[in-house]
């Protein structure tokens, strides 16, 4: 996996936006949510900015960001989805900087992106067998997720409106006897559901070489 200064700085950025936007009017205590995950991005921001964090994090030293991400603690009843959305958008990203030591998706590589978009489309209209109508409903599903993305419409990870695109889903399985169909489905669905990019991009530069002939 990448270990790189781009991660390191991500890291620090992404736990000051926490620190700084929603945790800021809280308090540091281990009785409150908000209180242990300024412990948690305190103590991930510290280690980045002492250049002394190899990712992805030993195993065990993420249990409050992972645990009040998955139960949606920092939120309440009167939460929008406007804040829901941009909280969770910065914990995804904390979660794979810091627990899976990926590389984040960023509009520099989006027209690596759409490339990759087009590449699955012409996977899929080009298979060597009927589709299902799943498969048939994921093309109109690309080309609307490409169109948003190419007009900045839309900003990974999309993580949570995944369910919007159930034809995703459904054919995660039916799509690996499609040549190359498996790989590109998940770098598809990496970039755009979870935000990070594969571990060859690690420049625009690297991006543009290895998309240029697909």
């Amino acid at each position: 996996m990448p270990n790189t200064e781009e991660q390191r700085l991500d890291l620090i950025e992404n736990c000051t936006l926490l620190l700084e936007g929603t945790l800021k009017p809280f308090s540091q205590t281990d009785n409150t949510p908000e209180g242990r995950m300024i412990t948690q991005c305190q103590w991930l921001k510290e280690r980045a900015e002492n250049h002394d964090m190899p990712l992805p994090v030993k195993e065990g030293k993420l249990g409050s960001l992972l645990y009040i991400y998955t139960n949606g603690e920092l939120f309440t009843a009167s939460s929008t989805k406007d804040e829901i959305r941009d909280v969770e958008m910065i914990m995804d990203r904390i979660i794979s900087l810091a627990d899976e030591g990926q590389l984040l998706m960023k509009p520099p590589y989006v027209p690596y992106a759409l490339r990759s978009i087009d590449t699955l489309i012409t996977l899929l209209q080009t298979a060597p067998r009927p589709l299902s109508q799943y498969e048939q409903g994921l093309i109109p599903d690309l080309k609307e997720i490409k169109q948003l993305l190419d007009e900045g419409k839309i900003e990974p990870p999309l993580g949570a409106y995944k369910p919007k695109y159930p034809n995703f889903i459904e054919v995660e399985d039916s799509i690996q006897d499609i040549p190359n169909g498996k790989d590109y489905f998940y770098t598809v669905s990496d970039l755009i559901f979870d935000g990070v990019r594969p571990d060859s991009w690690l420049t625009p530069e690297a991006a543009d070489r290895e998309t240029r002939n697909l």
